[in-house]
């Protein structure tokens, strides 16, 4: 996959991560995605094994994570291997080395100097999921199929829960997260954790297709849908815990157009904050739409919300490992006690992929989600992931703005990459990052990084 750690980067990279390797389907874009039969010379692949060894390596810059502290240089060092068979299992390990160069952080205790790893990477239980990079059982067309790995945009169903969900926002903390799908008669179950390896963040939805339950006629197949979610987030990594919070939903679908190669969906619903002791409910309303014409996948919601107190839609979005610690800004309150006057808010998203991936052509695939709130506060997640003709230069950004007219906070990260030999590529990234602190804020610095990656398959 190529991502180093540090990046903390997003969105759309497994395709592009490692130059010139053939593309891997990334498992947490969408929890709700699902895949066309595999053709019968692409299912014979499935008993063929393919092997691929990289390493990456160059001098990076982050701040030494503490209010005041310097700026501290590393040398980074990341090995990974990865084996796959066809579309039903992928193995992938690799960890993001760090040793400290340069401590510019006199507070720093001695273990953290010059020659060590860096501490924070592996000081708690979670941090060892990072060496687990991508693990993949199962096609997305079996009965079960599980997903693990990196979160980089997580979505569980519509996403009114969780939604477009980075669990690897704070630069200290580096879980790997699981999602595992079953399908059974009109029933689909997704369960999910953020950490495999800690009480954190768990959801799960039941979806029913009421036209498999009440017809055997395929027209009235997947066009009426219930559904129920739930998640709940325990709050503990090690010694850290932030407040516990739980919030369930229950809503629907129904199609009011159904082609073959554009869907147009009613959708509405229901939820709550269920852990406090007055919970506040909101509703929502709107359309989803999904086209795809092999050369163009365009999918997108638009939404009324009536929501406030306790509870919102996508209440753990893409910056919520920060806002459990500040909803919005540095210094403010957490999520789980943030209250918020009752307020109507629009939400729109839009997901567009243009190209088939093929090293040949070039390939776009961005995103964009944004709600305001008629209390005066936006919200938006931006993502573009790019592949030029040939796929030697790829490129990945994204920016997740929270609080737009009340305190902002922005997380912005970049990356580049462009192959120069069959076997070497240079890299280089930068962006922002967000220090927990013991009293609850957040420390902002900036990060920076560049060098070089060898990688060889067979």
């Amino acid at each position: 996959m190529g991502r180093v750690a540090w990046m903390n980067a997003a969105p759309l990279l497994v395709l592009f991560s490692v130059l010139n390797q053939a593309p891997y389907q990334a498992p947490y874009e969408g929890g709700s995605s699902t895949v066309e039969e595999l053709p019968s010379d692409q299912a014979a692949e499935d008993s063929a094994f393919t092997f691929f060894l990289s390493l990456e390596a160059g001098p990076l810059s982050l701040p030494s994570g503490t209010l005041g502290g310097g700026q501290d240089i590393f040398a980074l060092a990341q090995p990974i291997a990865r084996m796959t068979r066809g579309e039903s299992f992928a193995l992938e390990l690799g960890a993001p080395l760090r040793f400290r160069l340069l401590d510019a952080d006199p507070k720093q205790t001695a273990e953290d100097f010059a020659g060590h790893l860096r501490r924070q990477d592996w000081d708690t239980t979670s941090d060892y999921g990072q060496v687990l990079r991508a693990l993949r059982i199962g096609r997305d067309d079996n009965v079960a199929h599980l997903r693990a790995g990196p979160l980089s945009a997580f979505t569980l169903g519509e996403g009114h829960l969780v939604d477009r969900y980075d669990n690897q926002l704070s630069p200290d903390y580096h879980p790997a997260g699981a999602l595992l799908t079953v399908n059974v008669g009109p029933t689909r179950v997704l369960v999910a954790a953020s950490d495999i390896l800690s009480t954190r963040l768990f959801a799960g939805e039941l979806r029913l297709d009421i036209g498999r339950l009440a017809s055997k006629q395929d027209k009235h197949f997947d066009r009426y849908h219930a559904i129920a979610s739930v998640a709940h987030d325990f709050g503990k990594v090690g010694e850290e815990s932030t407040e516990a919070i739980t919030a369930a939903l229950v809503g629907g679908d129904a199609a009011l157009y159904k082609g073959e190669k554009l869907q147009l969906f009613a959708i509405g619903g229901a939820g709550s904050r269920v852990d406090v002791s007055t919970p506040d409910i909101g509703g929502f309303a709107g359309f989803s739409i999904r086209g795809n014409t092999g050369r163009v996948d365009l999918s997108g919601r638009l939404e009324g919300r009536y929501q406030g107190g306790s509870f919102r839609f996508g209440l753990f979005g893409p910056s919520y490992e920060l806002a459990r610690y500040s909803s919005t800004g540095l210094h403010e309150q957490p999520l789980a006690e943030e209250r918020t006057d009752k307020n109507l808010a629009g939400f729109a998203e839009l997901k567009l992929g243009l190209g088939s991936g093929a090293k040949e052509e070039l390939y776009v695939a961005a995103s964009i989600a944004g709600e305001h709130f008629t209390t005066g506060r936006t919200d938006t997640d931006f993502t573009l992931a790019l592949q030029l003709p040939g796929a030697r230069t790829t490129a990945a950004a994204r920016v997740i703005v929270v609080g737009i007219g009340t305190q902002p906070r922005y997380s912005v990260h970049a990356e580049l990459r462009q192959r120069i030999l069959n076997w070497l590529y240079l890299w280089g990234a930068g962006g922002t990052v967000h220090f927990p602190q013991p009293d609850g804020s957040l420390a902002k610095g900036y990060t920076a990084g560049a060098g070089a990656g060898v990688d060889f398959e067979r």
